[in-house]
């Protein structure tokens, strides 16, 4: 794990809403294919994952969730866009499994013991395509002061 500056990132997005889980595999592929078109993707990509609702205080039916590029100056499209709330993180290396990413959500509790966890803002799953590349992705948990 390591601690990570998030600063003035602007994200394309779209918004789900519905059950995480199964459904957020399929918002991801068709969020791919919308960025190819828009020709948005290449190998320095990196997409954001965010699950906006805790699902054990919201129904299953209204849970949200963000995707985003983020957006490299320079970069347009057509697609909504949003500015991530500035602030530190802790960075879990995850393998990108849907096993692995799964465990780590069902860790979190034993993760994030003695860490100053801002659960106030939400944990961002990231995705780099370097990461990918090596079969890892990110889990960013927000916190409210340096390690």
């Amino acid at each position: 794990m390591i601690q990570e500056r998030f600063e003035n990132i602007t994200l394309a997005y779209q918004r789900s809403i519905g059950p995480y889980g199964q459904h957020n595999r399929h918002f991801m592929e068709n969020f791919k294919q919308t960025l190819d078109r828009e020709q948005l993707l290449d190998d320095q990509s990196v997409i954001f994952g965010i699950a906006l609702d805790d699902p054990t205080r919201v129904a299953a039916e209204k849970l949200r969730y963000d995707l985003g590029l983020v957006l490299r100056r320079g970069q347009s499209t057509s697609l909504e866009t949003r500015t991530l709330e500035d602030g530190l993180y802790a960075v879990f290396e995850v393998p990108h499994t849907e096993a692995d990413i799964l465990s780590f959500w069902k860790d979190l509790p034993v993760l994030t013991q003695g860490l100053p966890a801002d659960w106030r803002r939400p944990i961002i799953e990231r995705y780099a395509a370097p990461m990918i590349a090596r079969h890892l992705c990110e889990m960013c948990v927000p916190l409210i002061r340096p390690l």
